[in-house]
This record gives structure tokens, C-alpha cells and sequence, in this order.
């Protein structure tokens, strides 16, 4: 799917933008000052939803009564980027999304198998898996794959994290 198609599904969507974020490590462009900034000790400018895309988004979806939410899977030792990421969460969760952490050393069994696939899924239906090089550059989202959400078991369901009725965010 090309870059505008996937930005459209976070403003399209109806009900519910869930990401699984399994990756220790990100190259964002955009994020790099900010990082090297944080790995240097020092404090970032507050990020707000006046001024940051995603944080506007956020905002404008959880106002109208839609969820965004995110488990994101983290590696002991803590990799420098998801240090950094989990000081921006409470701004994150300030906006309304809701953020949940698992350590992946937690995870047994059948959770190994997808504990290292980025993906979004959007209302239980639409699936978004993100691509990404070696080095965490963010390469495509490839094409959305449907879910039939009448099943009684779809790619949602199998994280217990999840839940529909919970909020805020919570890190381990």
C-alpha cells in the first residue's frame, strides 16, 4: 500500500486503531535530534496535540469516542530507543491513547511466533503489517489484509492485555 493509504486508515477509522510494537530499536528520522537530546540527559520540548501530528490524531479520535491503543514488547535491558519512547508515553496517554508494556521475556509458547511482527489493526478488521530494514527504518506498510470479525477468535483476541474497557497505560 502506498504511503497516503495508510495514512488515511488512522482517520477513517470507526471504532479502534490497536498497534503491536515488538521492535527494541526505531530509526525516526525525525526523531533522531530528540533522541540523541535524551541520550544526552537533556529534556525535550513537551510534545502537545497543537504541535505534534500524532498526538492531534490521537486526540481528535479519542474525543469522538474511538480508542487508540498500543502493547508495545520490550527487551531487559531496555534499548536506548524504547527508553526514550517510554518517556513520551505520558504524553501519549495525556492525548488518550492507551499504552500497555510486556516484557518479552514474559512471553512463552505460541506468543514468540508473533512477538516480533509490527502490525496495526484497525476496527477488528483491518490488519497494516509494517515492514522495517535492519536498522529500524520504517520501509511499508504492506497491504491490509480483513479479518472476519464475526469469528470468534481474530488477531486482537489473542492478547490478553488488550481490553476494550481498561485505560491509561501501565509500564513494566
Amino acid at each position: 500500500m502506498n504511503q497516503d493509504d495508510y495514512g488515511a486508515l488512522f482517520e477513517r477509522f470507526e471504532r479502534s486503531a490497536f498497534r503491536l510494537e515488538a521492535r527494541d530499536q526505531y530509526a525516526v528520522e525525525d526523531e533522531q535530534q530528540d533522541l540523541a537530546a535524551f541520550l544526552n540527559g537533556q529534556q525535550s520540548p513537551p510534545r502537545t496535540p497543537r504541535y505534534d501530528s500524532w498526538l492531534a490524531m490521537v486526540a481528535r479520535a479519542t474525543a469522538s469516542g474511538r480508542t487508540v491503543e498500543r502493547v508495545r514488547i520490550a527487551a531487559r535491558p531496555l534499548a536506548d530507543y524504547t527508553q526514550f519512547e517510554f518517556a513520551a508515553y505520558p504524553e501519549n496517554i495525556a492525548a488518550g491513547e492507551k499504552v500497555r508494556v510486556v516484557e518479552r521475556g514474559s512471553l512463552q509458547g505460541a506468543d514468540i511466533a508473533w512477538a516480533d511482527k509490527d502490525f496495526w489493526i484497525f476496527d477488528d478488521k483491518t490488519v497494516a503489517l509494517l515492514r522495517y530494514d535492519e536498522e529500524g527504518r520504517f520501509l511499508r506498510a504492506e497491504s491490509t489484509v480483513d479479518i472476519d470479525a464475526s469469528q470468534p477468535s481474530n488477531e486482537r483476541s489473542a492478547f490478553p492485555w488488550t481490553s476494550q474497557t481498561s485505560s491509561g497505560g501501565s509500564q513494566s
